[in-house]
């Protein structure tokens, strides 16, 4: 596992297919379902936020570590959506809320040995981003109606330059969740890659057992190297998860401004 190939870990190969025919009209049509490893994480991590989140609810001991860190991360994001979003916007908190840990959780798990990293897949991180761009849409729209458009109408310019200026703005409105996806995508699978190459080199170096001044020498500076990797791919994980939703609550609060523009 990972000895051979640092891209073992992005790659998709265990799945159970399940082949199902519809009756009746669709009797003709074959309906197949794939659950790989993706899937089957992404149900983990769901049912394991939730628990916790059941749990520690109903806990009549609120003083343990889990718990105050859990507060503590819980205080951060609401502090966090409040300083972007008004007051009416806070009833989106429980969603960013999720999704931070959602995203900080996968990154994190992703680090163990002989673990998945769900967020090294561009479909996933391109569903979250898309879900977050497409919510703050209809949120617009419900929000504003049709006035949700003065968000591609720039003010303060000459109207010559409005037709030009109006299409660089729906097209950056339609790409941020490429943008959005392709960021959290390339951190987390750059610093992957790094880790995985570096402890491939490690582990060829070492797998003759031939032990010199020299050789120890060279085993013993990549391993420093890997072991401070692997406390950057930490911060890293945390980090992108933050970043995710601050960018997010940014698109948000275009849906509370769009009239001002």
């Amino acid at each position: 596992m990972l000895l051979f190939n640092p891209f073992e870990q992005f790659l998709v190969t265990n799945h159970i297919f399940i082949e199902k025919s519809w009756a009746g009209l669709f009797s003709n049509i074959n309906h197949s379902i794939y659950i790989n490893d993706t899937i089957i994480i992404c149900i983990f991590m769901i049912v394991f936020i939730f628990s916790c989140y059941i749990l520690l609810s109903f806990r009549k001991n609120k003083k343990s570590i889990l718990f105050d860190l859990f507060r503590s991360i819980y205080k951060f994001m609401y502090n966090l959506v409040s300083s972007y979003l008004p007051s009416e916007g806070k009833k989106y908190f429980p969603f960013f809320f999720y999704l931070f840990m959602f995203i900080a959780l996968s990154n994190l798990i992703g680090i163990l040995p002989y673990s998945f990293t769900i967020t090294s897949h561009l479909s996933i991180t391109f569903a979250l981003a898309f879900i977050v761009w497409f919510g703050c849409t209809i949120a617009g729209f419900v929000r504003h109606g049709f006035r949700f458009f003065s968000l591609f109408f720039p003010r303060g310019v000459p109207f010559v330059l409005v037709p030009f200026l109006v299409g660089i703005e729906i097209v950056s409105y339609l790409f941020r969740s490429v943008s959005l996806a392709l960021r959290l995508f390339a951190n987390i699978v750059a610093g992957h890659i790094l880790l995985d190459t570096l402890a491939l080199f490690i582990h060829s170096s070492i797998y003759p057992a031939v032990f010199t001044l020299s050789s120890t020498l060279i085993v013993i500076l990549p391993f420093g190297m890997c072991i401070v990797l692997i406390l950057f791919e930490l911060i890293v994980a945390v980090l992108q998860a933050y970043i995710f939703i601050v960018l997010s609550c940014i698109y948000m609060s275009d849906v509370f401004n769009a009239q001002k523009h």
